[in-house]
């Protein structure tokens, strides 16, 4: 017959094996549909995983932080994508100011299921109400979008596009280039 502390240490196994499993998911960057894509580019420079974007599904969402040689610490979502902030909008009060046409390019993350984060501290996340109704994730205030011009995990395209688009970093700040300067890039009609 084995003893209650026996029996107590074998149900706390399952349980902490179950833990690893979940720990080890979210800190991968595993997509909503549980697949993983291959490692980003050895140009890329970053720490996450390859997938394709998929902007329409929010079952949740994984707010990352993720190091670039090109900007520093930024926040990816589950597929390694890089988010941004916009100038135009406000964080006290969290209001978006992109809308229209301005949505084609830079669609923004909207709140799913539930928020999940890595490297981030989740007492800055939240959301806004954007005008159609459909909640929009904040971090540190800041309304954050997705740039369609990202075409694999670790793009940072968007940074610095029309002087007033930059990728987020963890603490709801933008990125700044290696140099402490943030990169202004040619305005090429998306940069609202």
């Amino acid at each position: 017959m084995r003893s209650r502390r026996t029996r107590k240490a074998l149900l706390l196994i399952p349980a902490a094996a179950a833990l690893m499993l979940v720990s080890a998911c979210g800190a991968t960057g595993l997509g909503a549909s549980g697949d993983q894509g291959g490692a980003a580019g050895a140009n890329s420079g970053t720490t996450t995983l390859q997938q394709t974007p998929d902007f329409g599904k929010e079952p949740h969402q994984m707010l990352s932080a993720t190091e670039s040689r090109q900007v520093g610490w930024f926040v990816a979502d589950a597929a390694g994508f890089a988010l941004y902030r916009f100038d135009k909008d406000t964080a006290k009060p969290s209001k978006s100011n992109c809308d229209a046409a301005c949505l084609e390019m830079w669609p923004p993350v909207l709140v799913g299921e539930h928020t999940m984060t890595s490297g981030v501290d989740p007492t800055l996340v939240g959301s806004v109400e954007r005008a159609n109704g459909r909640k929009q994730v904040t971090l540190a205030g800041w309304p954050l979008y997705r740039y369609a011009g990202d075409k694999k995990a670790g793009d940072l395209t968007g940074q610095g596009k029309g002087g007033t688009w930059f990728a987020v970093t963890p603490e709801g700040k933008k990125a700044q280039a290696d140099d402490g300067a943030a990169p202004a890039q040619p305005g090429t009609g998306d940069g609202y």
